[in-house]
């Protein structure tokens, strides 16, 4: 007998509504119910009221950071992509350095 795979149900519903945003509770629910995983309209709320809190916490530590620093959100924006692109952290302080050596160099 093969076991039931689990499924996380928040990541579901968040997935859907990435795809899917403007949609309504009920209509979120009863697509995901279609697709096996069963959650009510009540669930999809509480997950989307996570959702904005932490988007809510992640726009007070830009613009904390933004206030502390003196760096607007393009400046943020550009490191960010530069860490995805570097592959993390560590990865963009050693193209930062190197960007320095070459800018020493000229």
């Amino acid at each position: 007998m093969a076991e039931k795979q689990k499924v996380n149900k928040s990541q579901a519903v968040r997935d859907y509504l990435k795809a899917n945003p403007g949609i309504g509770n009920t209509a979120v629910a009863a697509a995901l119910t279609k697709s096996g995983i069963k959650v009510s309209p009540n669930y999809v709320a509480s997950v989307k009221g996570k959702m904005k809190t932490r988007r809510k916490k992640v726009k007070r530590a830009v613009r904390k950071v933004v206030a502390a620093r003196g760096v607007g959100i393009p400046e943020i924006k550009a490191a960010f992509a530069l860490m995805k692109l570097a592959g993390g952290v560590a990865g963009a302080k050693h193209a930062l350095e190197a960007a320095q050596e070459i800018k020493d160099m000229i």
